[in-house]
């Protein structure tokens, strides 16, 4: 079983055909224009050798990951065809149910059915490469989203999803000629080889059965040979299964809306009584005067729905702007977002480069030169150190470390559950870390000094704070390792760091404290409780602690 080094999304490279692409463009671009200028909407085009194409695109804009999405935002940046693109959905008869049971190991689906396809070889390596590059950018390696395309005409409606024991359902995997029971795919098919890390700690595994039993897919392994995509193939129902409902639901989007490119007609699904997809647009209010003063440009108000247009938005003139995004982009979040787009199609080649009118020597503060001895003394006490990143899920911060919700910030309409929050703790980041690493050897210890973000009463109403984190988890880990290691740092710093007893929800009772400097607390320690290990399916007992570095820095400073 194998799992991957990096878990986060990471440019695309797409190869795509140069006549497929001006014939759904409308217009034959040159070479040099694609190269040179078609770069700024964010796809490099690398190399053009004859007909085919090498474009990488950035992790921001999955939409992007196909022909029929790059045709599409081209069609607006090179002023062909502006404005947002409607797609109709018809009412369609194609039921999913979802059962509960898929509610602990892979809760969400979405389902679309796109109909008259005439579908060439080309056309279908078009389609898997979409599917294949939003698995390993928007999906995380399929941990949070799959996708599934599958033939409609040979299962009959309505479709269950459910979570089934793996000895009790079989069928025959893409690229088998026999039946599998689940357990086997995970075991001898590449594809269950890949990805059988993903379901590691279940006991049962999801899948998608039509009305007789008949199974279209495995997610997040592998489809049925059954309903393979081919080149007779007319309607098509699509299957995106995930972690996360709006994860799940724009990429959805993305792949009915490139499907209809191809002059397919939408029909909705209903899922459990809602009908999907979804594709209406997302509205935002754009004041004119904000977008100057961001963008430093001076554009009229008909200058800025002109350009928003060609970035393939619709922009309605009233008090402020009213754009309408597209049902494709899961990037436009704010304001900024719009005004990047604006400048976008602009065109930075037109902005008047400025020499700030500032005089200043830039040096490094305090606190990252104290973060730097802290990074050395743990890393050469054996520690390696991790990177993660500041966003964290609400969930991470709270009932998985046992934990009220507390002083930290909360994301409004997050792209996804990871991204929910600002932590105001290393430590759940460092418990993911282990999480994430239960396959290596044992013991293992993990530092991290980072950024933290606490609610405050400054204007902002909140500010960064730097914190360093350890853990050690391990057969015969307990208190005194942690305590071992921050002796380490108090030697080596020249602090005189005291431990009270003290009570945490997320260690053990009489295995905890808090750390004192001087008499205030800037930290805590401690062995974490059977609980949280659960939570984080941990099998080894774990210590750790975390220090205010900033509280550090102001006794360092005396």
């Amino acid at each position: 079983m194998t799992e991957p080094q990096r878990r986060f999304s990471k440019m695309a490279t797409l190869e795509i055909d140069k006549r497929e692409f001006d014939e759904l463009l409308g217009k034959n671009l040159d070479k040099e224009k694609l190269i040179q200028e078609a770069s700024f909407l964010g796809a490099h085009w690398h190399s053009i050798n004859g007909n085919v194409c090498e474009v990488e695109t950035y992790p921001n804009r999955p939409d992007l990951l196909s022909v029929e999405g790059l045709a599409r935002a081209y069609r607006g940046f090179f002023d062909i065809k502006n404005g947002r693109t409607e797609y109709n959905v018809e009412k369609g008869h194609v039921q999913v149910k979802v059962d509960e049971s898929v509610e602990d190991v892979r809760p969400h689906i979405g389902g679309a059915v796109v109909r008259g396809l005439e579908l060439s070889e080309k056309k279908i390596n078009g389609l898997i490469q979409l599917q294949e590059k939003m698995h390993e950018t928007m999906g995380r390696r399929r941990d949070k989203l799959a996708i599934g395309l599958h033939d409609l005409s040979t299962v009959e409606a309505p479709f269950t999803y459910r979570a089934v024991e793996p000895e009790k359902v079989s069928f025959t995997p893409l690229e088998y000629d026999r039946d599998m029971q689940l357990g086997e795919i995970l075991e001898e098919h590449g594809k269950g080889q890949d990805y059988a890390w993903i379901l590691e700690d279940e006991d049962r595994y999801p899948v998608i059965e039509d009305a007789e039993g008949k199974v279209l897919s495995f997610p997040p392994i592998i489809n049925n040979q059954l309903t393979e995509v081919d080149s007779g193939t007319q309607d098509v129902f699509i299957d995106v299964t995930g972690k996360d409902e709006d994860t799940v639901l724009k990429a959805l989007n993305i792949l009915t809306t490139a499907l209809a490119e191809r002059g397919g007609e939408i029909e909705s699904v209903n899922v459990d009584g809602e009908k999907l997809p979804d594709l209406s647009p997302e509205k935002f209010s754009l004041d004119p005067e904000y977008f100057r003063e961001v963008s430093g440009l001076d554009l009229e108000r008909k200058e800025i729905m002109k350009r928003l247009e060609m970035m393939k938005y619709d922009a309605k003139a009233e008090e402020n702007i009213q754009v309408e995004v597209p049902c494709y982009r899961n990037d436009v979040m704010h304001q900024y977002d719009l005004i990047e787009d604006i400048i976008i199609a602009h065109r930075y080649t037109n902005i008047e480069p400025e020499i700030p009118n500032v005089d200043l020597i830039g040096s490094q503060r305090d606190i990252e030169d104290t973060a730097e001895v802290v990074r050395d003394i743990l890393s050469e006490a054996g520690a390696m150190e991790a990177l993660t990143y500041i966003h964290n899920s609400r969930d991470n911060l709270t009932e998985k470390i046992c934990r009220e919700e507390t002083n930290f910030v909360k994301v409004d309409n997050p792209l996804s559950e990871d991204y929910s929050a600002l932590r105001d703790m290393i430590t759940p980041s460092l418990l993911e870390v282990l999480k994430q690493n239960k396959h290596r050897a044992y013991p293992q210890e993990f530092f991290e000094t980072g950024t933290v973000t606490e609610l405050d009463d400054s204007y902002t109403g909140a500010s960064n704070r730097k914190k360093t984190a350890y853990i050690k988890s391990g057969s015969n880990v307990d208190f005194t390792d942690a305590r071992e290691k921050l002796q380490i740092l108090e030697r080596d710093l020249g602090l005189e760091i005291e431990v009270e007893a003290d009570e945490r929800p997320f260690f053990q009772d009489s295995r905890a404290g808090k750390i004192l400097l001087d008499g205030e607390e800037i930290g805590f320690i401690g062995q974490f409780s059977e609980e949280v290990l659960e939570n984080w399916k941990l099998g080894h007992p774990t210590a750790g602690f975390e220090l205010d570095l900033e509280k550090v820095q102001e006794k360092l400073r005396k």
